[in-house]
C-alpha cells in the first residue's frame, strides 16, 4: 500500500516562487512525482516557479522519473550555445561557465524555433559561498518596458548573428553536434537560419526570431528572448570592447541587432539589462533541492560562486514557435538579412 505524501506549501518573494516540502522527513523524489506529479506542474504555471527541498533523490534515472512524472521525457540539448556535460540522457551539467563569473538571465533556447517549456534545477551539492540563481520574472518585465521599445521587437523580431571560431567560444561541431557540414546545412535549412562559410573553420549564421511570446496556458505575454543575453554590451565590459575592436559588431561569437540588422543602441542594450535587474530575484538551493522553471514566465541567470558547487539540468516539453504567437501562428518572423558591406 502506497502511503499519501502530504505537502507544506508556502509562496516566496512575492509568489514568483512556491516553496514545496514533504510534512513527513524522507519522501523521495521519485514517490513525490508519482504522486502529485501533475500538481506540481499546475504550481509551477500558476507561480513561476517552484523550489522543492527536503526530498531524496541519488542517480540519474530517478531524475529522469521524476522529470517523466511532472511534464514527460526530458529534452536533447540542441543548437547549443553554452558548454555542458551530458550525464544521463536529458541530464546535463549546468552551463561549465568560470565560477568567478555571473550568468546573465535568459530564457533557455529561446532563440530556438521549438523552445523548453519547463526547466529543472537538481541541486547535488550547494556552494559555500555565492552561486544563488537569480530569477526575473519576465510577464513583469514586459509589462513594465517602454511601449515603443517593446511594440517594436513584438512586430519585427530580432536578428541573432552567431560567428563559430576556432578558440573562441563553442566551435559549430561543439552547436549542432555533428563533423558533417550537410548535417549543419540540413538543421540550418529546416530552422530558418541563414549560414554562410567564409573560410574552411569560420561559420556565420543569422536567425530573425520573435522577441514576445504569450503562455499557452495563462494567456499572459512575456519578454521572451536571448536579444539581451546575446548582445556584445552584456559581457563584462572589457571583454566585450576588446571582442568588438577585434572582430566588430558582425564577427563577435554572439550579437544581436533590430531585425532589419542595424544595430540596437546602447541606451537601449542597457535599459533592458535595468528591465530584467529590476525584476530579479535570488533563490539559494542547497544540498538536494530541485528548483522548478516555467521557462516560458521566468528567466534565470546565476550569480559568481566559491566552488565547490554542483547543479545538473534537465529541459522538459518542447513547443513550437507557432504556439507562442496566437495571431501570426509562424515560428520565426521574416528573415533575409544581409551584414552591412554584403
Amino acid at each position: 500500500m502506497t502511503t499519501a505524501i502530504d505537502l507544506v506549501s508556502k509562496p516566496q518573494h512575492g509568489g514568483l516562487v512556491l516553496g514545496i516540502s514533504a510534512a513527513a522527513p524522507g519522501v523521495g523524489l521519485t514517490e513525490l512525482g508519482a504522486q502529485h506529479g501533475d500538481l506540481i506542474r499546475e504550481r509551477v504555471i500558476e507561480h513561476g516557479s517552484a523550489l522543492l527541498s527536503g526530498f531524496r533523490w541519488g542517480d540519474w534515472p530517478e531524475l529522469d522519473a521524476f522529470v517523466n512524472s511532472v511534464v514527460g521525457r526530458p529534452l536533447d540539448y540542441t543548437e547549443r550555445s553554452s558548454p555542458r556535460t551530458e550525464l544521463h540522457p536529458g541530464v546535463f551539467t549546468a552551463t561549465d561557465h568560470p565560477p568567478t563569473e555571473e550568468i546573465f538571465l535568459h530564457t533557455e533556447q529561446s532563440y530556438n524555433l521549438s523552445v523548453p517549456r519547463y526547466l529543472f534545477f537538481f541541486c547535488r551539492q550547494g556552494a559555500p559561498e555565492g552561486g544563488a540563481n537569480t530569477l526575473s520574472d519576465c510577464r513583469a518585465l514586459h509589462d513594465a518596458l517602454p511601449r515603443e521599445i517593446a511594440d517594436r521587437f513584438d512586430r519585427e523580431g530580432y536578428l541573432l548573428v552567431r560567428n563559430f571560431l576556432p578558440g573562441l567560444g563553442l566551435s559549430w561541431q561543439e552547436a549542432f553536434g555533428t563533423k558533417d557540414r550537410e548535417e549543419v546545412r540540413a538543421y540550418c535549412e529546416a530552422n530558418s537560419i541563414e549560414l554562410e562559410w567564409l573560410d574552411e573553420e569560420h561559420l556565420r549564421t543569422k536567425q530573425v526570431r520573435w522577441a514576445v511570446a504569450t503562455h499557452p496556458t495563462t494567456g499572459r505575454r512575456s519578454w521572451f528572448n536571448h536579444m539581451t543575453f546575446f548582445h556584445a554590451r552584456t559581457l563584462r565590459e572589457e571583454v566585450g570592447e576588446f571582442l568588438l575592436e577585434e572582430y566588430g559588431p558582425w564577427g563577435m561569437p554572439t550579437n544581436t541587432f533590430y531585425a532589419d540588422g542595424s544595430e540596437i543602441p546602447d541606451d537601449i542594450v542597457a535599459g533592458l539589462q535595468q528591465a530584467y535587474r529590476d525584476q530579479q530575484i535570488e533563490v539559494t538551493a542547497r544540498t538536494g533541492d530541485v528548483l522548478i522553471v516555467d521557462n516560458l514566465s521566468v528567466a534565470h541567470g546565476r550569480e559568481s560562486f566559491v566552488p565547490p558547487r554542483e547543479l545538473f539540468v534537465s529541459m522538459a516539453d518542447a513547443l513550437p514557435w507557432s504556439q507562442l504567437r496566437p495571431v501570426e501562428r509562424t515560428s520565426a518572423p521574416a528573415a533575409g538579412v544581409a551584414a552591412p558591406g554584403e
